[in-house]
């Protein structure tokens, strides 16, 4: 299986473009695809160390996927 290697920012701005009615489908996939766990582990390194915009864009990530 390949797997797709996705930036800090790209991920956050991937999940920000999620209509609210598509998230559970998409934190369902993730889960089915085992990447929920690495996804978060990024969005959580580029909140915690990342340029302002990357940790505002990763908070507001993960608050739309429900994890803040």
């Amino acid at each position: 299986m390949e797997q797709e290697i996705i930036s800090e920012k790209y991920c956050a701005k991937n999940i920000l473009d999620l209509e609210n009615g598509d998230v559970a489908a998409f934190v369902t996939r993730c889960v089915k695809e085992r990447s929920l766990s690495s996804m978060v582990c990024e969005l959580n390194a580029a909140l915690l160390s990342g340029t302002p915009e990357e940790q505002n864009n990763a908070r507001k990530a993960l608050q739309h996927i429900g994890f803040i």
